[in-house]
């Protein structure tokens, strides 16, 4: 016989999924973010190493007559705008942030597929499961402290569709039982009374179409990841 599934339960794993797509979606934005900025720091270092002494590049140009002489003078000028610019910008720091929130956003989604994965085999949730959702949560509490406060929202939309790609609702397994309400404690009673039948108006059985769209699809109601700060 099946283990009936309280409405704790549901709102575990529930929140489990959520929390799946939240990680998921931000994994891939701080993945695009990252990719991006390595390109901009690449083209920098580009920049900065042509321009040095030494290069070579200074020779090739002045003998190629007029043009190289332009030419050279717009490395230059680029140059002399990096070495303004890069200390502001500090790519570096950067990358470094970036590749920090995307391996853990990452590691938690794979997390949270394993616990729900294991939620799925054992039929029912315990108090294990519960501890592994903590504990994953807190560690995505301690990552949002460090996102972006003014997101791209551009690659907001990118990340947000590719989540719903990935992740659709059919996806999303919930156990084919109606959930158990918990019954408040009879005072003065001396035994719990016996279980009623529910009603013949009880709740369809819980699926994945049950959780709220933005927790499935990962679409959040703000124009930004589901958990990065917006400004």
């Amino acid at each position: 016989m099946p283990a009936r599934w309280s409405d704790a339960d549901f709102a575990q794993l529930g929140a489990a999924y959520e929390l799946q797509c939240t990680s998921r979606m931000s994994a891939i934005y701080y993945e695009i973010r990252l990719a991006r900025l390595m390109t901009i720091s690449f083209w920098m270092e580009v920049v900065t190493a042509a321009t040095a002494s030494g290069s070579g590049v200074l020779a090739v140009l002045n003998d190629s007559g007029g043009w190289g002489n332009m030419a050279w003078q717009g490395l230059a000028l680029a140059a002399a705008l990096v070495a303004i610019i890069k200390p502001i910008y500090a790519p570096g720091k950067k990358i470094e942030v970036f590749t920090r929130q995307q391996q853990g956003y990452h590691t938690n989604f794979y997390s949270l597929k394993k616990l729900a994965f294991a939620i799925r085999q054992e039929g029912a949730v315990n108090d294990a499961h519960r501890r592994h959702y903590a504990t994953v949560f807190d560690r995505h509490v301690q990552l949002s402290t460090e996102d972006e406060n003014v997101p791209d929202q551009r690659l907001v939309k990118i990340a947000r569709d590719r989540t719903a790609s990935e992740l659709p609702p059919a996806s999303f397994w919930f156990p084919d039982t109606t959930p158990t309400p918990t019954e408040p404690a009879q005072p003065g009673a001396g035994s719990a009374p016996p279980a009623s039948d529910p009603p013949a108006s009880s709740p369809a059985p819980a699926t994945a179409a049950s959780l709220p769209p933005e927790s499935i699809e990962a679409v959040p109601a703000r124009q930004a990841v589901i958990h990065l700060k917006t400004s």
